[in-house]
């Protein structure tokens, strides 16, 4: 949930639609990380609720729910992704599209080592309503471990962020600064299917300007989703997720 001080009109807002937790990329699902990730097309559905959202150390009885897809283009160096998701906050609150996009540039991920490193920026937009938008941007380093399993693509990753949110109502706006770790498990079958699960940690500081003001948040987020991986002529093959 929010508190927003300032003129009546962003008041209002807050005391309606604006009851949202601190944020990952998308509202309500974790920050996915794959730096393993195969080369081809994957393509994603998932579904992530918030566990539990503190604002000001304060426990929330809301719990908002994200449903959305991905397409996940790999290739060899880096890996590009977009998506979009519907975002239920819950509590009499109105549902909401929101989009994400990330990029990841793999650093150590050699196709015959188990150990893979990437870093990986993405961005994500929601407008909660006329007045109110908010941009999020996570910047995580992810660590995955792969080991050999025969029939069986196991990942098993972690990635800690810096979380950096711009928050827009009403005329006025803040940036918004945290942190956050996610982490969870891969697995896929030689035919390409796949299934994936992650728990999201994240919080952000206090933030107060004019007319604005941003309650310190912590968010814990857990989602669950399943994927199809899609070779591509002409690519380099590599084990799937």
């Amino acid at each position: 949930m929010r508190l927003f001080v300032g003129p009546l009109g962003v008041l209002m807002l807050a005391a309606t639609t604006l009851a949202t937790p601190a944020r990952a990329q998308l509202l309500a699902n974790p920050v996915y990380v794959s730096p393993k990730a195969p080369t081809g097309l994957t393509l994603a559905a998932d579904f992530g609720t918030t566990a539990q959202t503190k604002v000001n150390g304060v426990a929330q009885g809301a719990k908002p729910m994200n449903l959305g897809v991905r397409a996940t283009l790999g290739l060899p160096i880096i890996t590009l992704g977009v998506g979009a998701g519907r975002f239920d906050p819950k509590g009499g609150a109105s549902t909401v599209t929101q989009f994400p996009a990330d990029a990841a540039l793999k650093l150590f991920s050699p196709p015959l080592v188990p150990v893979g490193v990437a870093f990986q920026a993405g961005i994500g937009y929601a407008k909660l309503d006329s007045t109110f938008k908010e941009y999020t941007v996570p910047l995580a380093l992810g660590i995955a471990i792969k080991p050999p399993t025969p029939g069986l693509s196991v990942e098993g990753w972690a990635a800690p962020r810096v979380q950096l949110g711009l928050v827009s109502a009403s005329g006025n706006s803040t940036v918004q600064a945290g942190y956050g770790v996610s982490a969870g498990l891969n697995l896929g079958l030689p035919t390409g299917l796949g299934l994936h699960a992650a728990v999201d940690w994240s919080k952000l500081a206090q933030k107060a300007t004019t007319g604005l003001s941003l309650p310190q948040t912590q968010t814990l987020v857990v989602g669950v989703g399943i994927h199809y991986t899609f070779t591509i002529p002409g690519l380099p093959i590599v084990p799937i997720m």
